[in-house]
């Protein structure tokens, strides 16, 4: 059932406009996405509006004439330990004749229903504005660093071992280990399948990075004491992926992955950035929420450090996302929490989640248990709005933070110490752009 809470629809036609796959050959699909996102290019369609054809279209309709659109793509990510699919939401746009209208918020609830259909239980997006997705249940997750220097900055003492090699779309195989050495330090990593590693990673959307990664010096091997189960020399240790830019009269190098194993691999890679000193002026470096480099060269001033916010998360439907979490061993017990949700009526209410030898999660609120039992009491632990507590699932957010920066309101310390042991914080990443 959709829900019309955030949206007027007394503009819209007599008919609800119906949400509905988008054709592929659709060139109305690519229009709207040219004039959201790239306006400054002019009306014309070009071979840069061209994309691969990952996920699939969602669009509303009146009649024949396509009014709004969206993309879902189908991820498995790591939360909290566990592979769960993720949906991922992107390409919402609405052209300005259309807006005001509430098809935007429409288009979002018919795609949470959808996901709740396929059985997905989490939803992640990159928006265009924070406070706007904020209205509609999601919530930040993600902080990244941005380091802006010099490539004589990252001039580190570090010996020159291994080799380093560029790799073509069919060396993608190669990185995978690397990724998941790197992706087990963080909440929301994702399972890349193979043409995500092609049309992602290798391909770029208005040009292609270069990829290279480095590996472990065979020589250097053989001559140590290395057991069979260390990595072998034709394993790559980490990899980059970065292009080249025109900054002014000037060049930058544009790192957008740095994935390593461990931090041997890390001051190899920065080597090879630094090599590039007679070819750009700046260097440009995207990494997890952290400072670290700045203890890694030898004057941090020259590095200019920068957190920002990324992606955003959101619970797609309370009840199945909690009981099909994994819980920490010490977290036995009940926690009841009343949630709030601007844009999907199944989340409105009150959850009972029971973390015992069988996780539960039962919502309470209906007519129908209070009849099954009149003498049933049900004291609330926690209020809270589905924002802070998608920040929690994802570990985000402590207990604390919710109380302090989100929505969440505990009634004591008991419930305090329960919902802190059932949702401690995390280191949450998640890399993927889409």
């Amino acid at each position: 059932m959709l829900d019309t809470k955030l949206f007027d629809a007394s503009h819209l036609s007599p008919v609800m406009p119906e949400y509905r796959p988008v054709p592929a050959d659709e060139e109305e699909y690519r229009r709207l996405l040219r004039y959201a996102f790239r306006p400054e290019a002019g009306p014309e369609l070009d071979e840069d509006d061209d994309e691969p054809e990952l996920g699939d279209r969602r669009g509303l309709f009146e009649g024949d004439d396509l009014r709004c659109v969206c993309k879902h793509y189908w991820f498995t990510a790591r939360v909290r330990g566990d592979w769960h699919d993720v949906a991922g939401l992107s390409a919402v746009a609405s052209p300005p004749e259309n807006r005001r209208r509430g098809l935007v918020a429409q288009l979002l609830a018919e795609s949470l229903s959808e996901y709740r259909e396929n059985e997905v239980y989490f939803s992640a997006l990159w928006p265009f504005d924070y406070g706007f997705y904020r209205r509609y249940g999601w919530g930040t997750v993600t902080k990244y660093t941005k380091y802006e220097t010099t490539p004589d900055a990252l001039a580190l003492d570090t010996e020159p071992t291994g080799e380093f090699r560029r790799l073509e779309a069919d060396d993608w195989r190669l990185l995978e280990p690397v990724l998941d050495a790197h992706g087990e330090r963080y909440t929301l990593t994702i399972d890349r399948t193979e043409e995500w590693w092609r049309h992602r990673v290798f391909e770029g959307w208005q040009k292609d990075p270069y990829v290279y990664a480095w590996m472990r010096d065979g020589e250097e091997q053989r001559s140590s004491n290395v057991s069979d189960d260390e990595p072998r020399d034709d394993e790559a240790r980490g990899y980059v992926v970065y292009t080249i830019e025109e900054d002014g009269d000037d060049k930058r190098l544009r790192v957008w992955e740095l994935a390593y194993a461990d931090d041997d691999a890390y001051c190899h890679l920065l080597r090879f950035v630094q090599y590039h000193d007679s070819q750009v002026e700046r260097v440009r470096l995207y990494e997890p929420e952290n400072t670290d480099l700045l203890d890694v060269v030898d004057d941090p001033r020259k590095v200019e450090c920068e957190v920002r916010t990324g992606p955003m998360f959101r619970l797609v439907d309370v009840q199945r996302a909690l009981e099909s979490l994994s819980y920490p061993d010490d977290a036995r017990g009940r926690v009841v929490l009343q949630v709030s949700d601007p844009l999907a009526e199944w989340n409105e209410g009150t959850f009972e989640l029971v973390t015992d030898e069988v996780v539960r999660c039962d919502r309470i609120d209906a007519g129908d248990d209070f009849d099954a039992n009149p003498d049933a009491t049900f004291d609330i632990d926690a209020t809270t709005d589905v924002n802070t507590l998608s920040q929690l699932v994802a570990g985000y957010y402590s207990v604390e933070d919710g109380e302090r920066l989100g929505d969440l309101v505990v009634v004591d310390a008991d419930a305090r110490d329960r919902l802190a042991t059932l949702f401690p914080k995390r280191n949450v990443f998640l890399r993927e752009g889409f």
